[in-house]
């Protein structure tokens, strides 16, 4: 065993001798500043920080410019959907913000009926809309059905305006006004229905055989009661539309002038027994007419278009050019119409009116494409086109192609959900298109 012959002590280091005095590091330089001048100094910079933060504010007159922008932006999106704004169609809307959209089992949806004609096919509020043979369909974006009314209308007719729908029995006596989902109206005419058009509010229009002359016109509150009535005792109506408030209308007439086709449209107030004005065009079948938000009116005719304006009234006339119109479609104020050269097929113009009646180099926009056009719709700023089984998405203001989807084999028809995608109607299906 080893030995030890002395005790070994335990040495104790203490960290505070290898630490500079009591511990804390002694400043090597030392400054020592004039009272007043840190005052100064201190002063002085409270000042430079203020005025930075004076020059971070806006001045007020920026605030006013946005203010004052801001008030015209919902003032123009107010005014163009001035349409919509109405009692149903904001009741209907809170009621989906409440209850939410309802889910369905999405597109593609199968049609309600034996057939849809493509003239009675549309969307409305983001919903594809569409009258059958039997029954009055509407159905939201998830596919769902929203409402389903039966009919009982042999040759049925769709007509819309802000919510509002009428249905008519071309060539018969029926005819129903549906708001909000429901039947609001459902009556007989007097005498068989040539064509019919609904307001906004409400109100309608029906054009009638003549018991004593060619046609009448007849104008009902939004009740369904009788307003104003109106005969043309050589003319024979082939369209109405109707301004915003249901307060004046434009009818298209036709008759036969020493063998020769004389078209009219006539203004009238519904509170005064005389036109307002009259305007007539020559072998030209005028086909549609059009009332719009802007008081620009539009009468479609198969040789030449019709534009107007509600301030004076003077009317003028586009020209086809002898090309053959396959398509239009009147919406926001604007027209937009498809003309061809061929019978059948090829290559169609579409063509975009501003509702400005001075037709120059901006007016209409032209847009060629290699097929023919079938169908017509909008959304937005965007104009959707049906062509060789395409559906063909273009701005409508420059011309520009947005894209295309396949519409399928069988389409007949598409309308516009949005500025990208469009509803297709098919033999026996509604479905979806949508560019990327």
């Amino acid at each position: 065993m080893a030995k030890h012959s002395k005790h070994q002590e335990t040495k104790v280091i203490h960290l505070k001798d290898y630490r500079p005095d009591q511990g804390i590091e002694q400043p090597k330089v030392q400054y020592e500043y004039d009272s007043e001048a840190g005052e100064d100094f201190l002063a002085e910079g409270e000042e430079d920080q203020h005025q930075k933060r004076e020059q971070r504010h806006l001045p007020k007159a920026v605030y006013h410019i946005c203010l004052v922008l801001l008030a015209v932006v919902i003032g123009l999106s107010l005014w163009m959907n001035r349409e919509y704004l109405n009692w149903d169609t904001l009741k209907e809307w809170a009621v989906l913000q409440i209850r939410g959209e309802e889910n369905g089992d999405g597109f593609p949806v199968q049609i309600t009926g034996a057939n849809v004609y493509p003239r009675n096919f549309m969307c409305r509020n983001g919903s594809a809309v569409m009258l059958s043979n039997t029954a009055f369909t509407s159905i939201n974006s998830r596919g769902a059905q929203e409402a389903s009314i039966q009919h009982s209308l042999s040759q049925p007719i769709l007509q819309a305006a802000g919510g509002k729908y009428l249905l008519y029995n071309q060539g018969s006596t029926g005819y129903m006004v549906i708001s909000g989902g429901q039947t609001v109206v459902n009556s007989i005419a007097e005498r068989d229905i040539i064509t019919g058009c609904v307001s906004p509010q409400g109100s309608f229009a029906l054009g009638l055989e003549g018991a004593h002359g060619a046609s009448k016109l007849q104008v009902f509150l939004k009740d369904g009661s009788l307003q104003y009535e109106y005969p043309f005792a050589d003319d024979y109506i082939t369209a109405i539309a109707m301004n915003y408030d249901g307060t004046f209308g434009a009818v298209c007439t036709v008759r036969s002038e020493k063998g020769e086709m004389v078209s009219k449209v006539t203004i009238l107030d519904f509170t005064q027994t005389e036109p307002v004005s009259q305007f007539e065009t020559r072998s030209n079948m005028l086909l549609a007419a059009y009332w719009g938000e802007n008081g620009v009116i539009y009468g479609v005719g198969d040789g030449a278009l019709v534009t107007g304006k509600s301030a004076d009234y003077q009317f003028t006339e586009f020209d086809y050019q002898g090309r053959q119109l396959t398509a239009f479609c009147l919406d926001s104020g604007r027209a937009f119409l498809s003309i061809s050269a061929y019978e059948h097929a090829g290559a169609s113009t579409l063509l975009a009116f501003n509702g400005n009646e001075a037709y120059g180099e901006n007016n209409p926009v032209r847009m060629e494409l290699s097929e023919r056009i079938e169908a017509i719709s909008v959304s937005g700023g965007t104009v959707g086109v049906l062509a060789g089984n395409q559906a063909v998405f273009r701005d409508y203001t420059t011309g520009m192609e947005l894209g295309q989807a396949d519409a399928g084999s069988d389409a007949k028809s598409l309308a516009l959900a949005s500025e990208r995608k469009a509803y297709i109607l098919g033999v026996s299906e509604v479905r979806e298109a949508e560019i990327e």
